[in-house]
């Protein structure tokens, strides 16, 4: 009979290809580094790498097939272990731990004699592109290679040798990080990828647990601080962090720790429940992993917090920003829509809006904010209580800051830590508009619009202030009809109104 079962495999990258391996032969991920040379004849072993006082000979699979071989900006290591040896593969990028169908993997062969890295392919489960398998047993076969042992290999089959020990006691894969002085755990399996190196760039969705956005694969990926979302207190935003993945239906999530650990095997049994008091966010954690349970030497710690990978999907702040995932250099630019059903049969394209305090929340298209500027003193305010507050001057740009709660409600808004500066642009102008303090990020699942007030001529400031538009905003128990105003609109009447009457 046909084996259906689910394998897991990690995958990576190395001159364009997508290749993988079997998920229980992978021991980590590092940074390349600077290598060590070792004496080998061998022209793929490119050096060796100091796997925690381990030398470990790391090949070049472009040169084992020949390839062209170029710069690599950012080179990881992965480090496999088969038949208790150790070996290091250089590789581009990690493309993330993922499942595949056993009985859909396409078999090759080949007529010479020689053993073949290359062994089939298979269609990963979660985006469906077609992988490359690579043989464990070829790759340590790989002639004048000198082969490490592996000191830790009973850590690989503790999971293993006590399958029989409990019927429904199963043995999975996970993740080992750090954040500060506390070491966190979650299924290896919910993961992505793994990042060591990249750069936070500023965003407008940089608020509360976000801390920017990241550039992976053509996307701007929010960034999120693990320590701070779980209610621990938050990372050193100076000190070099890492992080993991997270893909949702709606996009990526990245997770920022100190320090990704390594993967490791466990029973499931081995998980044990903690009171609900214990942590600020109870609902994020499946319970505590003692450290003895890891058998990890290197970095021992004396428990881990077990994360729930389905509950930190779901979470309200997590599945927000994985639908705020945008493509190119600007956080407004090409945003991905999903089609929403609306109320009588309508059709329209399902939106991000940012939410903030006027005389109550209200919503602008969060697809219309350039940045998002803090209200601080280095904004002068001209003294007079028009609506025209004063001017910013960010990176040789001037940028007129309006009260937005002065133009809308005619009262003036106090300035405090938590106001804020949507920047939005016009026909090539920046124009910035001040509020009070922000709300959220959430997507708008319907947008009426009510008839237009009488007496403001289209095109007016009044007509763009009073449009009448609605919003019904977030999911589950969030959601609620917020009034909702186009600042783009009202910059270009506001304009158009402070031109015409100079």
């Amino acid at each position: 009979m046909i084996s259906t079962k689910q394998a897991g495999y990690g995958g990576f990258r190395i001159a364009g290809m997508d290749l993988a391996l079997p998920m229980d032969i992978l021991r980590e991920v590092i940074p390349c580094g600077v290598l060590a040379e070792l004496p080998c004849a061998a022209p793929y072993v490119i050096g060796g790498i100091d796997l925690r006082g381990i030398m470990v000979p790391v090949v070049d699979l472009r040169i084992v097939l020949d390839l062209a071989v170029t710069d690599i900006l950012f080179p990881n290591v992965i480090i496999m272990v088969h038949e208790n040896k150790l070996l290091g593969l250089l590789t581009e990028t990690v493309t993330g731990i993922f499942t595949g169908d056993e009985q859909n993997t396409n078999a090759v062969s080949f007529a010479a004699a020689d053993l073949p890295i290359y062994c089939g392919c298979i269609r990963r489960n979660d985006d469906g592109v077609l992988v490359n398998l690579l043989s464990p047993a070829a790759l340590i076969m790989l002639k004048d290679v000198p082969m490490t042992e592996d000191p830790e290999s009973m850590r690989l089959h503790s999971a293993t040798s006590v399958k029989d020990e409990v019927q429904n006691d199963k043995a999975q894969p996970v993740l080992l990080m750090r954040c500060h002085s506390i070491a966190f755990a979650i299924d290896a399996m919910a993961i992505h990828t793994t990042l060591s190196d990249f750069t936070i760039e500023h965003s407008a969705i940089a608020m509360g647990d976000c801390r920017g956005v990241i550039d992976f694969s053509g996307s701007k990926v929010p960034v999120l601080d693990l320590m701070n979302l779980c209610g621990l207190g938050k990372l050193d935003s100076t000190a070099h962090l890492q992080a993991f993945l997270i893909l949702l239906p709606q996009g990526m999530v990245a997770f920022l720790v100190s320090k990704v650990i390594d993967v490791v095997r466990i029973r499931t049994s081995e998980i044990i429940s903690m009171p609900a008091y214990t942590v600020p966010k109870p609902s994020l954690f499946r319970g505590v992993l003692p450290g003895t349970a890891t058998l990890h030497k290197s970095d021992m710690a004396s428990h881990y917090f077990v994360l729930d990978d389905a509950a930190l999907k779901t979470d309200t702040q997590v599945a927000s920003l994985a639908g705020a995932n945008t493509s190119g250099q600007s956080v407004a630019s090409q945003r991905s829509v999903q089609k929403h059903a609306l109320p009588g049969g309508q059709s329209e394209k399902r939106r991000n809006m940012i939410t903030y305090q006027l005389s109550g929340e209200t919503a602008s298209p969060f697809e219309q904010i350039k940045e998002i500027l803090p209200f601080t003193d280095d904004i002068p305010v001209f003294d007079h209580g028009g609506p025209m507050l004063g001017m910013a001057v960010v990176r040789g740009h001037s940028i007129p800051v309006v009260c937005l709660s002065r133009l809308v409600t005619g009262k003036s808004m106090q300035r405090t830590v938590a106001a804020s500066v949507l920047v939005v642009e016009v026909d090539n102008e920046a124009m910035g508009f001040a509020i009070p303090a922000l709300e959220s990020i959430e997507p708008a699942q319907w947008e009426p619009e009510l008839p237009q007030l009488g007496g403001a001529e289209r095109g007016s400031l009044m007509h763009a202030i009073h449009s009448n538009k609605l919003a019904q905003i977030g999911i589950n128990d969030s959601i609620r009809m917020l009034p909702v105003l186009d600042l783009e609109k009202i910059a270009r009447a506001f304009r158009a109104k402070r031109l015409a009457s100079a």
